[in-house]
């Protein structure tokens, strides 16, 4: 049986974990079949397709096993790769991680307005929701108000439920701020607007 080195994985093989996680969480089951040649292509990680070395693949299958992230069942065809609930959770912590906010050349006009009012018995959550927010370039008006130019419901919608706090949470859209000077100045020197 191969040893596998102590301590944190190579950046390289983190990438060759996130695209099997990634491909199995798509397709919540992937068929590998153990004759294809020296590469093993899979297709769905959301837009994208991967091209990994058997070898590299199989190593990290195994890897992502031994840590929990996902099972193997070997049958007639090949090799069947299910994540589990961890290695879900794991694409998830990838997915906030990569996450950014869509731009665009032309703006509409309209501000998107992100308000949230938490318990603050769940202050931990909240504060981790309002450093996601700040860090995807929102602008904060006040502590829990942030503002955006482009439509980006969806992606906050992700930030909300991955913290467990979408019921806490409400998206709009303004067409007019007595602040307009000051969001559009904000915006233009982080050149999201022009």
């Amino acid at each position: 049986m191969r040893a596998y080195p102590k301590g944190p994985p190579k950046p390289e093989t983190e990438k060759i974990a996130e695209k099997i996680i990634g491909a199995a969480a798509v397709a919540t089951t992937l068929l590998v079949n153990p004759l294809a040649g020296a590469l093993v292509m899979f297709v769905g990680v959301g837009t994208g397709s991967y091209l990994l070395r058997k070898s590299d693949f199989n190593r990290e299958v195994k890897r992502l096993e031994k840590s929990g992230y996902v099972a193997l069942t070997k049958t007639q065809k090949g090799w069947i790769v299910k994540i589990l609930k961890k290695g879900q959770e794991r694409y998830k912590k990838i997915q906030i991680g990569n996450l950014t906010l869509p731009r665009s050349r032309e703006w509409d006009g309209k501000w998107r307005v992100f308000i949230f009012d938490i318990p603050e018995e769940i202050r931990s959550r909240r504060d981790s929701l309002r450093e996601k927010l700040k860090s995807l370039g929102l602008y904060n008006i006040q502590r829990s108000v942030f503002v955006y130019p482009f439509d980006c419901r969806k992606e906050l919608d992700f930030v909300a439920g991955y913290y467990d706090l979408d019921k806490f949470t409400t998206y709009g859209e303004l067409s007019y701020t007595d602040i307009n000077k000051e969001l559009k100045k904000h915006f233009r020197s982080l050149k999201i607007l022009s």
